[in-house]
Parts: C-alpha cells; structure tokens; sequence
C-alpha cells in the first residue's frame, strides 16, 4: 500500500522494515525527542510490531527523491468518534532543517481527514523540540488547556478547522514541495488479500473526496480530488 502526494511516497509498514525503523529509533537524535528512552532490542521491535500490524494503527515510511528518510505513525485510534494520534521522525538531523518536514506534516494531516474522514487528530510533542511544535501550529493544531508544565504535551485539529485553511496551506506547501501533484493511493495486486490492507481499503472506498479510481496489473488506484 502505497500513498504519493507531492512528490512523497509513504509505505504501509512491513515486517522487512522494522530492522531499519529499530536502527532509526535507537539513533541518540531520535532518542531525545521521545518519552521512552531505553534501547530497543530485535525481540522487542518484532513483539511491538505485531501490536501495530492492524487497522487500529498505521506506520508508514517516508520516502523522498528514492530514499527512505523518516516514519509516520497514526496510533490511538477511535473509530466510534473518528479521532487518533499522530506522530513523525526523522533520523537525519539535516533534514530536520528542510522544508520536508512541514511537506509531511502537512500531507499526513490532509489524509487523516479525506481519506481517513476524522473529525479529530491529536498529537504529543515534546516542551523543548520548538521546531515541530512550530510545524503543527502552522497546520493548525492548537495546544490543549494546562500543558505548560507538561514534558509531552498534547496539541490537536479539528475536521473544520483544517479544511478552512487547506487551500491556502496546500497552496504555500506545494511552493516547498516544488509540486503540485494530488494525493494517489496504489493497492499493489500481490496486497489485494492481505487482510491489513484490505481493512484499510475499505475505509479508503467510502471517503468523499476520491475522484476516481482504476486497476491494472500493478494494483488498484484511488485518485483524491
């Protein structure tokens, strides 16, 4: 499963992966910017894995000019009420001063509220790291009540706060992106019976934002607007 906007690829998360993500998360770099620190062992990347494989959560990786440079994760999922949690990393120091990230963080976001339909999307970020606290508040998300002593704190976007500056976002971020490609979603036909992916698919099938879809040998395609 592979989503491409702007010039980004994103890869569904698979267990050929987790060995490259481990060594990614282990990184001191990365490290400072979560609440858990200690090292992640082989054992404990598989066992996490297998909690994460399923349609209450999505890993993807990031891929930029044919190289893999980061992950994005959407976790705590709650489908009765249609919001979750968001979260990105990348292990390059450098491209944290690119415009990659704000490109990312960006697209993610619009894909949780066309494809996916939520109403809510939250996200934890660490006091000290300035520059992604500055990337969400670009976006949109606000920092919810009493965080200022909080080490983690919690910031979230609603459906309707977002899509009124979308235009204007989509417009200033495609200028970083040097594109202006529209967000395309590839089922590749050896997925077409993974169960995971089916789930996904599913719910990709009811948003109302596809203009159009088509298959060929290499998969299904759903073209968003």
């Amino acid at each position: 499963m592979i989503y491409s906007n702007l010039g980004v690829n994103f890869y569904l998360l698979k267990e050929s992966d987790i060995e490259l993500v481990r060594c990614w998360r282990n990184d001191p770099v990365v490290v400072q910017n979560y609440e858990y620190r200690e090292y992640i062992t082989p054992e404990m990347q598989a066992a996490w894995f297998k909690t994460i494989n399923n349609t209450n959560n999505l890993y993807t990786l990031v891929e930029y000019k044919g190289k893999k440079v980061g992950v994005i994760n959407v976790k705590n999922i709650d489908w009765e009420n249609f919001d979750c949690e968001g979260g990105i990393f990348f292990p390059d120091p450098k491209t944290h001063q690119t415009p990659l990230p704000a490109i990312v963080s960006y697209i993610t976001t619009e894909l949780l509220f066309t494809a996916f339909n939520w109403k809510v999307v939250k996200a934890h970020v660490l006091r000290e790291n300035k520059s992604v606290q500055a990337f969400v508040k670009m976006l949109g998300y606000e920092k919810l009540p009493n965080q200022e002593h909080v080490n983690n704190q919690a910031f979230q976007i609603t459906h309707e706060s977002f899509m009124k500056k979308a235009p204007r976002l989509r417009k200033a971020v495609s200028v970083l992106a040097g594109s202006t490609k529209k967000g395309v979603l590839l089922i590749e036909s050896t997925e077409f019976n993974d169960p995971v992916v089916k789930g996904w698919e599913a719910i990709v099938k009811a948003s109302k934002y596809i203009q159009k879809t088509e298959e060929n040998s290499s998969g299904r395609f759903y073209y968003f607007e």
